[in-house]
């Protein structure tokens, strides 16, 4: 998945949301969306925050199809033919058996000393042929093609995400749509901390609200 706009977050239970947190920001983001979806984004009036909300939901929507399609394919091929790592067998009793990934993870277990450089030589050679047939199954299966499709879409929210962030709102529908953009992006984050998390859902709810009301006044 797309890694945007990532800050470090303090964890624990009293950082972390409850269900009446989580569920009011869902709601927040919900009311926001029944609302943006009805305001026009063409014209002398238009906001431009409005059509990049759309265009950075639709762009995040393909990021999450692109990777459940990736992590699907990721998944049948190493039942088929394993992961692309090699077995080091150990002396610690308690972890008997490293698998690794990388050469350099071989020299950093066994050392780089002569004693183990045949063993270190075997062993990134079968890497080599372990990775080689990972690349060429996943490029058969689609994987590789799905992994690029992912990251091309993760570029393009990210791209949207920013531009989004440095756009100034001409309207209350603008400001709007940017918190919305904002909320919705960290939904998925577990560990947000709570206030300005709360913060954040209850002005967007608070501006939706206002917003509704101004456009039921101007409909009587």
């Amino acid at each position: 998945m797309s890694n945007i706009l990532r800050g470090a977050r303090v964890s624990g239970n009293l950082c972390t949301p409850g269900a009446s947190a989580w569920g009011g920001g869902r709601a927040a983001v919900a009311a926001a969306v029944r609302f943006l979806r009805n305001v026009p984004v063409e014209g002398a009036t238009a906001d431009p925050l409005v059509g990049l909300w759309r265009e950075w939901r639709r762009a995040s929507a393909a990021v999450r199809r692109h990777c459940r399609a990736a992590q699907r394919l990721e998944r049948e091929l190493a039942a088929r033919i394993g992961f692309s790592r090699v077995p080091i067998v150990t002396t610690d009793p308690d972890q008997p058996i490293v698998w690794v990934t990388g050469p350099e993870q071989i020299d950093g277990i066994l050392g780089k000393t002569a004693a183990t450089e045949a063993q270190r030589r075997r062993l990134k050679r079968e890497l080599a042929e372990v990775r080689a047939r990972w690349d060429a199954e996943a490029a058969a299966c689609g994987y590789t093609e799905a992994q690029e499709r992912e990251a091309a879409a993760g570029r393009r929210a990210d791209d949207l995400l920013h531009t989004a962030a440095a756009t100034p709102a001409r309207s209350l529908a603008g400001v709007i749509a940017k918190l919305a953009v904002a909320a919705e992006w960290l939904l998925p984050e577990p560990e947000t901390d709570g206030h300005p998390w709360t913060f954040l859902t209850t002005a967007l709810a608070d501006l939706t609200a206002i917003a509704n009301d101004s456009a039921s006044d101007h409909g009587r």
